[in-house]
């Protein structure tokens, strides 16, 4: 059972999300998940934060804020490369510290940007404090099963690999990731885990007419009469749909900047939600116990929303539930802005 004192402070942080200054997400809805989608040229700098009720409290863990900050660049329309810094602050027993940094590449294989499963190969350095509480990935068991002692003292050099399977259908994206990850201190001891996401885009804010005559014309002779509001470089020159999103294509005399209507959003719909989406993810053993008893291996299921209040920005709300008593129970939000 959660104490109402969590849950007062879980609605503080889900509001102060809500209320930070406007910016925009790169890898989509997700938060445990990685999907197809890269952009060249595209600079994205997105601040995480979770608050983790854990499934088992001690002298040493309590209720804890734990903090991701990411920036990451499309180094072309296939691979992107990412740094990411983390650290935590135990509520409870009001101690905190940085924890360490990741580095990640991601390279998608085809050209095409939705192409069947569209594989990406993931890789990811990390050197981190064994103490290191948040929760980009689960993998592995709880039961200690198949491993290997713990290096007293000494940080964790992992590295992670993933494959990742996503799929753009209309509005629907669909992503799997599977997860390796590989003990460089340790004999190459491994643990597996996994990711699915499904994201459905919804439809697209309302703006203010008034706003239009203060914007430059967008259009030029020549280029394609219709584009999409999120994508704006998706463009026909007849109706229809957008091949990553499924929103309708929208006529440039319709459009203001970045393929939005003209204007600001409204006040009503500057907070409707642009995306909803579900993430399921968890351990799956490791390379001397795969697998094991469903009871000793982490699994969450996490509701999200994304809200899209103005250009450059993406807000994320998520609740991971802890499928198991061996899980914690977490409210995530993240506030990315794109350049």
């Amino acid at each position: 059972m959660r104490t109402h004192t969590f849950m007062v402070v879980a609605a503080f942080v889900g509001l102060a999300a809500v209320s930070t200054p406007p910016a925009q997400a790169g890898n989509d809805i997700y938060f445990v998940t990685y999907n197809h989608h890269i952009k060249k040229g595209e600079t994205e700098l997105m601040i995480m934060t979770d608050l983790t009720a854990p499934a088992e409290r001690t002298r040493k863990v309590g209720n804890y804020l734990s903090n991701m900050l990411e920036l990451e660049y499309g180094v072309s329309d296939q691979l992107a490369t990412e740094l990411m810094l983390e650290g935590f602050f135990d509520t409870t027993h009001g101690f905190g510290k940085f924890t360490g940094f990741r580095w990640e590449n991601r390279y998608r294989l085809s050209r095409a940007k939705n192409r069947g499963l569209n594989p990406v190969l993931y890789m990811e350095y990390e050197d981190l404090d064994p103490d290191t509480r948040f929760k980009m990935e689960v993998s592995g068991r709880e039961d200690g099963k198949g491993e290997p002692p713990e290096l007293e003292g000494k940080r964790e050099r992992i590295m992670e690999t993933r494959l990742v399977l996503s799929r753009d259908i209309g509005p629907w994206n669909v992503a799997f990731n599977w997860i390796n990850e590989t003990d460089t201190r340790r004999g190459g001891f491994t643990d597996f885990g996994y990711t699915f996401g499904i994201r459905r885009a919804l439809a697209d804010h309302e703006h203010e007419e008034h706003e239009a005559e203060h914007l430059p014309p967008l259009s030029t002779p020549g280029a394609p009469a219709y584009s999409c509001p999120m994508h704006p470089d998706q463009q026909a020159n007849q109706p229809g749909r957008c091949p990553r999103c499924g929103m309708e294509l929208v006529s440039r005399e319709a459009q203001g900047r970045h393929g939005l209507p003209p204007g600001e959003p409204t006040r009503a719909s500057r907070w409707k939600p642009a995306a909803i989406g579900l993430e399921m993810f968890g351990g799956l053993g490791n390379s001397r116990a795969f697998g094991g008893p469903f009871k000793v291996q982490q699994h969450y299921l996490q509701p999200i929303l994304m809200f899209h209040p103005r250009e450059g920005l993406m807000i994320h709300i998520g609740w991971a539930m802890g499928l198991t008593g061996v899980s914690d129970d977490l409210l995530r939000t993240g506030v990315a802005f794109e350049f």
